[in-house]
């Protein structure tokens, strides 16, 4: 129930409507246009926002019976934000779909998790202390955060499959940062070095290390893990496109390493 109550109310009216009728709504009135329809706007937002604040104080209700209700939302919310994101990017990517009204996207991207965020602190349900993998990347403004989405996004690492993802240097940096504050290093029981090795690309390692992690391009000389792959495989598994049980059948992921380590690997990626 939590799981499906954040999923609507918080994400989908809260997060992707919400942040868009404001958008409308804040253009036409700054500019005084359309008042009648303005005025339905206006309505719709008010019926929205009751909507918003009963799946929030649902939540809030929620995890103080039942605590164990916070991971059901973390879970979900790790397997939906790569997808929203996209949400916000306009047709071909033509910024004139969003400038013309004023906002870039970017603005409207930052607008839009702030206001998640502040909505899941009040249910009592802050994103830095949900369990698990974080459920985006911490450490970074919500105006930082949008702007690296929109580059991977256009990048085609995050969001729908459109075409080979980019592989260049700001691309892979951008990607494996991403991987990096997403990392749960709780989870890497005092330490973890895990290596990529890719078909088509440059080879990358994340070091995590008394709870600080680190991402590099290069080899690391003894890894406790390394996973073989292709980089296409690795972005769509980031991206939530990929399951990695099916890529570990098909043997298009390739893992080296100690059985315990593979499982701190799982473990601490959460993918």
């Amino acid at each position: 129930m939590a799981a499906a109550i954040c999923l609507y109310h918080l994400v989908i009216e809260g997060t992707l409507a919400q942040t868009r009728q404001h958008f409308i709504e804040d253009y036409l009135t700054e500019r005084d246009l359309l008042p009648g329809f303005r005025e339905g706007m206006h309505n719709v937002a008010r019926d929205e926002q009751r909507h918003i604040a009963f799946g929030v104080r649902m939540l809030y209700d929620l995890q103080r019976e039942d605590p164990d209700c916070r991971h059901a939302v973390a879970e979900l919310l790790r397997e939906v934000l790569p997808y929203s994101v996209a949400l916000f990017i306009p047709p071909r990517f033509d910024r004139r779909y969003t400038e013309v009204f004023g906002r870039t996207v970017e603005e409207i991207f930052a607008i839009g998790a702030a206001s998640l965020e502040q909505k899941l602190r009040a249910a009592g349900m802050p994103v830095e202390e949900l369990p698990g993998p974080p459920v985006m990347p911490l450490g970074l403004s919500a105006e930082e955060r949008a702007r690296r989405a929109v580059k991977l996004i256009e990048a085609g690492v995050l969001g729908a499959p459109n075409g080979s993802p980019r592989r260049d240097r700001e691309t892979m940096e951008l990607l494996f940062d991403f991987v990096a504050r997403t990392i749960d290093p709780r989870a890497a029981n005092g330490g973890l070095a895990v290596q990529w090795e890719f078909d088509d690309a440059e080879p990358w390692f994340i070091r995590v290390q008394g709870g600080e992690v680190r991402a590099e391009q290069g080899r690391l000389e003894s890894p406790d893990v390394t996973l073989a792959m292709s980089y296409d495989d690795w972005v769509a598994l980031v991206a939530g496109r990929e399951d990695p049980r099916k890529l570990l059948v098909r043997r298009r992921l390739r893992p080296r390493g100690k059985l315990r380590s593979l499982w701190r690997v799982a473990r601490t990626l959460g993918r």
